[in-house]
């Protein structure tokens, strides 16, 4: 089933196009990477598909339905965020935060049903998180925090979770501990995946499919290892790389 439909979208921040011409569709169920230099649009990107931004021409349906009659209190039933870094002042306890995965589908986080606590609990247990339960998450390192977002994220029980760099203040063990939960979210519950990544190797790893962009136009969507050929990698970011084992990459010392 296709869960995101973009037609021709172009976006426009004043006169600057930053998206030309977008049209690709994203079935339920998948892993999604998005790949590109700096200033491709790929944040852009994102934020046009979860309706914050509108289109400047183009549309952008999510289950069939145009993403703008959506109100951002009824998309986040179904869709989740982890965004590059979350800036979080006030001191809320870390099992706080997570508990305010759960805001789409309450009045009130007080005296939160066992049902839903029990689904708290459990996201803070797959993303380790459950020994900061009780911390400030403002006492919490970068990546710590970043993992306590991944929980209040998964807390949502989304169909779709999109992730915006959302690895960049982790270590590589929580990065691929992080990677192979979302895969098994995708294969055991049809989650949907959309994620910006920067490392190509967890990208080719992960990744059942890949959107490649350049200058804000796509420049190529498929398979994973279709995709991320090294002609195609040389094309984008102008780096030699050459195939290694299965899924990796390793990068030539020429340029």
């Amino acid at each position: 089933m296709v869960m995101f439909k973009l037609q021709n979208v172009n976006f426009k921040y004043n006169s600057k196009k930053v998206l030309d011409n977008i049209s690709f569709s994203l079935e339920s169920g998948g892993f999604y990477g998005i790949i590109g230099p700096n200033g491709s649009g790929k944040t852009t990107l994102l934020n046009v598909m979860l309706g914050y931004l509108r289109a400047t021409a183009g549309k952008v349906e999510f289950n069939r339905q145009d993403i703008a009659r959506y109100r951002i209190a009824d998309l986040a039933r179904y869709v989740a965020v982890v965004p590059q870094n979350v800036d979080i002042k006030f001191p809320y306890t870390c099992l706080e935060v997570v508990m305010m995965g759960r805001m789409p589908f309450k009045d009130r986080l007080r005296d939160l049903p066992s049902r839903d606590m029990a689904t708290i609990y459990r996201c803070l247990e797959l993303t380790d998180t459950l020994q900061f339960a009780d911390s400030l998450i403002t006492a919490v390192s970068g990546g710590e925090k970043q993992r306590v977002i991944f929980a209040k994220a998964l807390a949502q029980s989304p169909k779709a979770l999109f992730l915006d760099e959302a690895f960049s203040n982790m270590d590589i063990y929580y990065s691929v501990k992080l990677l192979k939960l979302l895969k098994e979210l995708v294969a055991g519950e049809g989650l949907t995946v959309i994620s910006i990544m920067h490392d190509l190797n967890l990208v080719k790893a992960f990744c059942d499919s890949v959107i490649m962009l350049e200058k804000g136009g796509l420049i190529a969507f498929g398979e994973a290892g279709v995709v991320m050929s090294p002609e195609k990698i040389f094309s984008l970011f102008k780096i030699r790389v050459a195939e290694a084992g299965n899924n990796g990459l390793a990068v030539l010392p020429e340029l």
